[in-house]
């Protein structure tokens, strides 16, 4: 028995931390305090112990999906900030600091947004829109300055974890589902809401996570049926996000998943149960209803331009003709789409021309030189893990050309965390040429 809980371990303890999050999330009240407390809780119990610092960024991740209420308080927020705050301070104790490829980049850029405060129309969603950042820059010092390695060994882990957390996801999403009824909600997008957030939001979850998720399945000796399974409920549950910019994201991702990483050995190994899995939904009467429900509402003739997108870029685009250099400031979209459309739509629905039509040419420039520091911390074509994490950016980064969670609170939390992971891995390799640079006082 003893074995067996030992061979089991991480499945239990990410088993315990799914139902906890599932608990808080049922617990259906306004009052964030119940959830924020079980997790500080669990953070006492993380500190006593002892543990490693990529316990609590697994924490964070999931108290993302704890509340049933969208309000000011952020959990997954709150906890980064404490988090951040506890990392610098035992740094700053025992004269420690490691600097990441990205640090002085993502520094200087919030630097500017910060800076254009001064110009942006409507202070209180320029503060907001810069809050919103901070989340995922301080996970990215978090993992970089937390003192907790990546070996080899860790990568199938980490892969297990991404299943979990889209797991919780997936489970809230088919008990909404459940509530409301298949049918209606299929056909009234607006009731794919979680509370904690809805839709296009969730499901860049899933679009950043399922690349991950898939690292397991490039072992050579080792099948995990079970986890492929769930995974395959995973994506299902971004099927029912409805959102369609995020299975473009996915699919895309999933090409190039299968033309750079997958061989003869996995399709003979996974090909078979997806082909079951596809007579069953075939010969099932009810399976077969609601796949062709699914179906037909992603192959609408408004697929590309349900939320009236392309007004949205035109004004994106004409807002960054009318103030090149500097944009019109930081999350002043909120007010011009609202000024100029009428809309409450607080973003341009593509990631390049908020950029553009925010922070102008400036900020695109600054912005240019974070991306030039992500392909140097991705860029190691023979190594699985980084490819995954890799495909992963890219499918995210597709999906953000149509939506608008780019840089945002967790969406943030999840991006700089895989990005913050690759870099302290490759850091741990020993002939790898990308390392941190770590000034330390004895």
């Amino acid at each position: 028995m003893m074995k067996l809980l030992k061979k089991y371990k991480l499945e239990l303890q990410l088993l315990f931390l799914m139902i906890v999050t599932l608990n808080c999330w049922f617990y259906k009240t306004d009052d964030y305090k119940y959830a924020f407390i079980v997790y500080c809780l669990i953070f006492l119990y993380l500190m006593i112990k002892q543990k490693s610092i990529s316990y609590f960024v697994v924490v964070c991740i999931f108290s993302i999906m704890s509340l049933q209420n969208d309000s000011a308080f952020k959990i997954d927020y709150s906890l980064v900030i404490i988090l951040f705050f506890y990392v610098l301070l035992v740094n700053i104790k025992n004269k420690y600091f490691a600097m990441g490829k990205l640090f002085i980049p993502l520094v200087v850029y919030f630097l500017y947004q910060l800076l254009s405060l001064l110009w942006t129309p409507v202070k209180s969603f320029g503060i907001y829109g810069l809050m919103a950042v901070i989340e995922g820059y301080a996970i990215y010092y978090i993992i970089t300055n937390g003192r907790f390695k990546v070996k080899k060994h860790h990568l199938l882990d980490i892969s297990k974890i991404a299943t979990f957390i889209m797991l919780t996801l997936s489970a809230e999403i088919f008990y909404n589902y459940h509530i409301y009824g298949f049918e209606k909600v299929i056909h009234s997008k607006n009731l794919v809401d979680l509370g904690f957030s809805y839709s296009n939001f969730i499901a860049v979850i899933f679009v950043l996570l399922i690349p991950i998720a898939l690292y397991k399945y490039l072992d050579k000796k080792h099948y995990y049926i079970g986890y492929f399974l769930l995974d395959l409920l995973n994506i299902f549950g971004l099927l029912l996000t409805l959102s369609r910019g995020a299975i473009l994201g996915f699919a895309f991702s999933l090409l190039l998943f299968i033309l750079l990483l997958v061989r003869k050995r996995f399709l003979l190994r996974f090909g078979t149960i997806i082909a079951g899995i596809c007579i069953i939904i075939y010969k099932n009467e009810r399976f077969n209803l609601y796949f062709n429900l699914v179906k037909d509402k992603y192959l609408t003739k408004e697929f590309v331009n349900d939320n009236g997108r392309f007004s949205l870029y035109e004004l994106g685009w004409n807002r960054f003709l009318e103030n090149k250099w500097f944009g019109d400031g930081i999350k002043s979209s909120k007010y011009m789409i609202n000024h100029y459309l009428g809309t409450t739509s607080g973003h341009y629905h593509n990631f390049i021309i908020q950029i553009g039509a925010t922070l102008g040419i400036v900020g695109l420039i600054l912005f240019l030189i974070v991306v030039l520091r992500w392909l140097r911390v991705l860029f190691k074509p023979r190594d699985t893990f980084v490819l995954c994490s890799t495909i992963s950016i890219i499918g995210a980064l597709s999906h953000q050309q149509v939506d608008v969670s780019f840089d945002y609170f967790y969406f943030g939390l999840i991006f700089y965390s895989i990005l913050g992971i690759v870099e302290i891995y490759r850091h741990s390799i020993k002939d790898d040429l990308l390392n941190l640079k770590i000034y330390q006082k004895h």
